[in-house]
C-alpha cells in the first residue's frame, strides 16, 4: 500500500498525536507535546504535510513562509522504518509547493546529503535563541 502525504488535518488530533508519536522516536523533544505540535501546525504561515501508512503518520514536514518570497522548513521526520522509501523527498516538495514562495531555507545537522540532492545553493547560518 503506498503511503499517503497530505496536509494536516486540523480538524482532529489524530495527525498531532502521531507526529508527537513519531517525535519521541526520532528523540525531538520540543515536539513530544500533540498540543505544542498542533499549535506548530496551525501557527499563522505555517503549513504541515504528513505522511500516513494506514492509519499511522510515519512522516511530517512543517515550514512557515510569507506565501511570496521566504521560507523556512522547520521540521520533516520520517519514521526510521519508512526511510529511504521517498517519502521525505515527497514532504518536503508538498510542503515547499503549499507555502506558495520562491525560495527556503532550513538548517540541518546530520541530513547535508539528502538536502544535497535538492536544487540547492549552500549558505551558512545562525540558529539564534532568546536572550542571545
Amino acid at each position: 500500500m503506498p503511503v499517503d502525504v497530505r496536509p494536516y488535518e486540523e480538524s482532529t488530533r489524530a495527525d498531532a498525536d502521531g507526529i508527537a508519536r513519531l517525535s519521541r522516536l526520532v528523540q525531538w523533544p520540543s515536539l513530544v507535546d500533540a498540543e505544542v505540535v498542533h499549535r506548530v501546525c496551525t501557527a499563522p504561515g505555517s503549513v504541515a504535510y504528513v505522511a500516513d501508512d494506514g492509519g499511522e503518520v510515519v512522516g511530517w514536514a512543517q515550514a512557515v513562509g510569507d506565501g511570496v518570497l521566504q521560507s523556512h522548513l522547520s521540521f520533516v521526520a520520517v519514521h526510521p522504518d519508512h526511510r529511504r522509501r521517498g517519502i521525505g523527498r515527497l514532504l518536503v516538495v508538498a510542503t515547499f509547493q503549499a507555502t506558495a514562495t520562491l525560495r527556503m531555507d532550513l538548517v540541518t545537522q546530520g541530513a547535508e546529503a539528502f538536502y544535497g540532492s535538492f536544487g540547492h545553493k549552500a549558505m551558512s547560518g545562525f540558529r539564534l535563541y532568546p536572550g542571545a
